[in-house]
């Protein structure tokens, strides 16, 4: 295009950016074409606090209808000769309402994503409902719930708080553990977990109180990969909060567990690469995933002097990081960047467990780490408020604190996340994580 229609593009523009050129003026409009302009518009307008409110009422008068409504259905499935139309309709209707009750815990999940909803949801009454609902008969009502219930609590110290003293922990407990049949029930339920402890220290302290930690360690052989790969990331979060926990863990058998999802991970994903070439039922990003999750957990408790020696002495550990390391390096170039976490991680814990000595004990005396924002200090501070948090230390400062004065270990811990060809010359500092901002997006 010349430039002399460009010219024309621009004057064009520019006229019909404002009302000068163009003749317009708002009290020529019709009044009547205005009105009905203002009730459309009122129509794509809601508000979400009333609407919140309908929903939470729509929700307690259905968790209050439904006993009745199954008695029926069953009274009529009982009634004998007669009664096949009553109990068909009793079964339609059940389904509907059922449906109509997912769809509503759909929309609510979306308006509680906002921060401020989310305390609204509190204060209007809504948790009593949520935990009616995460007793519900119904597994897709009871994930549904357990999904709200994690969208409200993350990174919100006031909620988490009021639904602590709620008495949620307890149900989420319940769903969680092995009892429950439903894999996607369990996951929401480990998710909803991690959003009432994560830089809360009250709801950590209570999880432990309650045998959070051996129901994660139960978790991480289950047979669904979502399941074990949630316990997995957030029993690494304990270990990092409570470092006496390292030990327990151990004992509680979470080293075979962590080792054979090391082995698992492979194979599943070579058998779903041999079914279809894409890799479809189990991805080849899905298992490096899963085994990350696994030597985070390993790490954490390689870390600790008390549990040192027994992550060393794992039957199979230290031969299985070898070949992994070596298929890692196998990989092609686009792979092999793209699973560099894993392979780093993999560095760092062979390079931990190849030392002559445990960590220092000085390492075991070091406070836990306070990952915790009060609800006063978030309160003063307010909305999108930056806080300095602990989240997990990563990997390489596990290693590196865990390798502090001993010996020969020095060296070989810088070195760990070298890639292959590259000098000794000094490495750069490794950059902090990033604060953890509180608040809505």
């Amino acid at each position: 295009m010349s430039l002399p229609q460009w010219k024309g593009l621009w004057d064009w523009s520019i006229k019909y950016a404002d009302s000068t050129g163009s003749g317009f003026r708002p009290e020529d409009v019709d009044p009547d074409k205005m009105k009905w302009l203002d009730e459309a518009l009122k129509q794509y307008m809601v508000d979400l606090s009333a609407r919140m409110r309908d929903i939470k009422t729509a929700l307690q008068r259905d968790t209050t209808t439904t006993t009745t409504a199954a008695a029926a259905a069953a009274a009529a499935a009982a009634g004998g000769p007669g009664r096949g139309d009553d109990q068909q309709l009793g079964s339609e209707t059940a389904a509907a309402d059922l449906e109509e009750r997912e769809a509503l815990l759909d929309e609510l999940m979306d308006i509680v994503s906002s921060i401020d909803y989310a305390r609204d949801l509190h204060k209007i009454g809504g948790l009593p409902v949520l935990l009616e609902l995460l007793a519900s008969p119904h597994p897709s009502l009871q994930w549904r719930a357990a999904e709200v219930v994690a969208t409200c609590v993350a990174n919100n110290p006031p909620v988490q708080q009021w639904f602590l003293e709620g008495g949620v922990l307890p149900q989420l407990l319940q769903l969680a553990g092995p009892s429950e049949r439903h894999p996607t029930v369990r996951t929401k339920a480990l998710l909803a977990l991690s959003g009432l402890v994560r830089h809360f220290g009250p709801g950590l302290q209570a999880l432990r109180d309650a045998g959070g930690l051996s129901l994660l360690v139960g978790c991480l052989g289950d047979t669904d990969r979502r399941v074990g790969r949630k316990a997995m990331t957030l029993l690494t979060y304990l270990l990092s909060q409570r470092r006496a926990d390292c030990a327990a863990a151990v004992a509680g058998g979470a080293l075979p567990l962590l080792v054979a999802e090391l082995r698992s991970s492979a194979a599943a994903a070579a058998e779903g690469a041999d079914a279809d070439g894409d890799a479809d039922a189990v991805s080849s990003q899905e298992a490096s995933d899963m085994r990350q999750a696994a030597l985070g957990t390993l790490l954490q408790l390689a870390s600790h002097p008390g549990t040192w020696a027994a992550v060393r002495d794992a039957p199979g550990l230290r031969p299985r990081l070898a070949e992994l390391q070596a298929a890692h390096l196998a990989l092609p170039a686009d792979d092999r960047e793209a699973q560099a976490e894993e392979l780093g991680l993999l560095r760092q814990l062979a390079t931990l467990l190849a030392a002559a000595a445990p960590p220092p004990a000085a390492a075991a005396a070091r406070p836990d780490d306070q990952d915790h924002v009060s609800v006063e200090a978030f309160e003063a501070a307010g909305r999108g408020t930056t806080f300095e948090v602990n989240e997990p230390r990563p990997a390489a400062a596990v290693a590196a604190d865990a390798g502090a004065g001993a010996g020969d270990q020095g060296g070989a811990a810088a070195a760990a996340g070298r890639g292959e060809g590259e000098g000794a010359g000094e490495q750069p500092p490794a950059p902090a994580a990033a604060p953890l901002l509180l608040g809505a997006p």
